[in-house]
């Protein structure tokens, strides 16, 4: 049985442009060795035969060591297979949490009620990252240089996108006061957003519970008006988690439409600018069963569909190589479950359920909400449920597209 159970990984050595010597400290490396009874000097001579002689620069020592140690834990990411286990983190405060973003290696959580932004630093330290000018907060990405993304959203007070720095100072993006777009769609502006994603050329894009379909806002402006914000086609309501694909060539958004047939991912492909094409239905959850994980327990429906683990959509992640992650939330019929897509749709590959701690309290929430990769590895996927719950997480293979990415984008 495949376990999740977490244990932080720290980075036991730098990173591999600050062990590569100069020049000059290569050409004072010097390996002489003897050979075969007989060793040729400069002169051409040949002497009497001596043990085998290495002499390195310790620099050169410390060199090949450190690469070495670099090859091994930063290894290709593994696919995952099988069953996970995620558990709570014990530390972690009962939250109203949504969206999640892993940022200047802390995770940045979302909390409606009382609005803030809450900090968690691996393995146990939790606190308040803001709370001054927050009405509610809710999806929370990085875009390319590094700042902090949030949408808010309080249907008749506020709809807002912001950007915020490292010391918590805030700047509005886009903004609606005193409206209500949760019963209609609108032709332009931020309508209801949710979750949030970045592309690497700066386009932002969100979700949106009902009306709001996929939207996105394109870079190239020091400012922004309602009327840039661009509406992705079809139109999809009901769409919560959203992520984009490791070569940033698809979208896809996790969608709750009522019926069983509905709900599953949307994909939309992405153009070199960030522009979306037509998107189509990607994954549809009731095709799926659940025979071939052997170790997963029983649906709460006792059935061996996957709509027992997913009959309500929420969260939707993506890794490194490319698979999707899609949480479930209790229903009537189905519990709580992330589900683990190949790449292409057609396998369902993984299933992460909840541990039973120790005081019987189970591992993931009863409705599972927002997912984020984070930790130092990056191999951490964190979850949030929507309700009071306190953080769950649970340790991968692999790690996640968007932290992969930011790793690759350091200087």
């Amino acid at each position: 049985m495949l376990s999740g159970q977490f244990s932080e990984t720290k980075s036991i050595c730098p990173r591999p442009s600050r062990l590569r010597p100069s020049g000059s400290e290569f050409s004072r490396v010097h390996v002489q060795a003897r050979w075969s009874g007989y060793s040729r000097t400069n002169a051409g001579r040949r002497t009497p035969f001596q043990p085998v002689d290495f002499i390195m620069h310790k620099r050169f020592l410390t060199f090949v060591i450190g690469w070495a140690v670099i090859a091994a834990a930063r290894a290709e990411d593994a696919s995952v297979a099988g069953v996970y286990f995620a558990e709570k983190i014990t530390t972690s405060p009962q939250l109203l949490a949504k969206g999640m973003a892993w940022w200047d290696g802390r995770l940045i959580i979302a909390n409606r009620e009382p609005a803030a932004l809450h900090a968690f630093t691996p393995p146990d330290t939790f606190e308040i990252f803001k709370e001054q000018g927050l009405t509610n907060p809710f999806g929370v990405a990085v875009d390319p240089q590094g700042r902090l993304l949030v949408t808010e959203n309080k249907d008749e007070v506020l709809y807002r996108l912001a950007r915020l720095t490292a010391d918590g100072t805030d700047e509005t993006l886009l903004a609606e006061v005193g409206v209500n777009h949760r019963d209609k769609s609108t032709s332009s502006g931020l309508c209801t957003p949710l979750m949030l994603a970045t592309h690497p050329n700066g386009t932002i894009y969100w979700s949106g519970y009902p009306s709001t379909g996929t939207r996105y806002l394109l870079p190239g402006k020091d400012r922004f008006d309602l009327e840039d914000v661009k509406i992705a086609k079809p139109h999809v309501g009901h769409s919560y988690g959203i992520g984009l694909s490791p070569a940033h060539d698809w979208l896809y958004v996790a969608s709750q439409l009522p019926g069983p047939d509905a709900r599953g991912a949307w994909r939309f492909p992405v153009r070199e600018d960030g522009s979306l094409g037509e998107g189509e239905f990607f994954i549809a959850v009731n095709r799926f069963t659940t025979t071939h994980l052997k170790d997963l327990p029983p649906a709460k429906d006792g059935s061996d569909k996957l709509l027992g683990w997913l009959g309500r959509i929420h969260g939707l992640a993506v890794d490194a190589n490319g698979f999707i992650y899609i949480g479930g939330s209790d229903g009537h019929s189905s519990g709580s479950g992330i589900a683990v897509f190949t790449p292409d749709g057609a396998t369902l590959a993984a299933m992460i359920v909840g541990a039973t701690g120790p005081n019987g309290e189970p591992g993931l929430p009863t409705n599972v909400y927002g997912l984020a990769f984070g930790g130092a590895d990056g191999r951490t996927l964190f979850i949030s449920g929507k309700g009071k719950y306190r953080l769950s997480q649970v340790r991968l293979p692999v790690a996640g597209e968007v932290v992969s990415r930011a790793s690759r984008q350091r200087p």
